[in-house]
């Protein structure tokens, strides 16, 4: 296959990292079942690579997320800083897209959850809506809807409240993931 050693072991070794290969010095190498052994960034290698499963990827990790954003927020409620909310509120201000401030808005969140985990998750969010968001913020009313639960999520977080930061993050997510999953769906149907 004309590949030099160098080549072949650096391969080797990226499969490794993705959790679909146990490499045993002097044993061999053995393919390990993916869904046993696959981490987040084997997720994103699907999601980008096999087009025919990116909506069905992209709405497992909706679901997930649907679930653990709102537990990061409710404790970000709990645990805040007064440097987490002149963070948040310096964000609220800024005159930037608001996909770029939903970045920093759940990302602000993460950080005053005080949750390493939070954090290092929602960078795997951010790495796939980064690239995924345009479907949502391409439309005016979801840009509003954003606008409003940023002002709503930042207010419960100063206030302490934490019921109040888990709903509204919830039913924020509850949307998106709606309507992202919608305009999906009417995209696969044009195809």
């Amino acid at each position: 296959m004309n590949v030099n050693r160098h080549t072949l072991r650096e391969a080797l070794r990226k499969i490794e990292h993705l959790g679909l290969v146990s490499i045993r010095q002097g044993d061999g190498i053995y393919v390990k079942d993916y869904r046993e052994s696959g981490n987040l960034e084997l997720l994103k290698h699907i999601l980008y690579l096999k087009k025919e499963r990116t909506s069905e990827i992209l709405k497992d990790i909706l679901e997930i997320r649907r679930f653990i954003s709102p537990e990061m927020a409710y404790i970000a409620a709990r645990e805040r800083s007064e440097e987490d909310i002149s963070n948040l509120q310096r964000i609220l201000k800024e005159d930037a897209p608001v996909s770029e401030k939903d970045l920093a808005i759940h990302q602000a969140i993460a950080k005053a959850s005080r949750n390493i985990l939070y954090i290092f998750i929602l960078n795997f969010f951010n790495d796939v809506f980064h690239d995924f968001g345009q479907l949502y913020f391409s439309f005016r009313e979801n840009r509003a809807a954003s606008e409003k639960f940023h002002k709503n999520i930042v207010k419960a977080i100063t206030d302490k409240n934490p019921d109040s930061a888990k709903r509204i993050m919830h039913d924020i997510l509850v949307y998106a993931e709606n309507i992202t999953l919608k305009y999906m769906e009417e995209a696969d149907e044009k195809i």
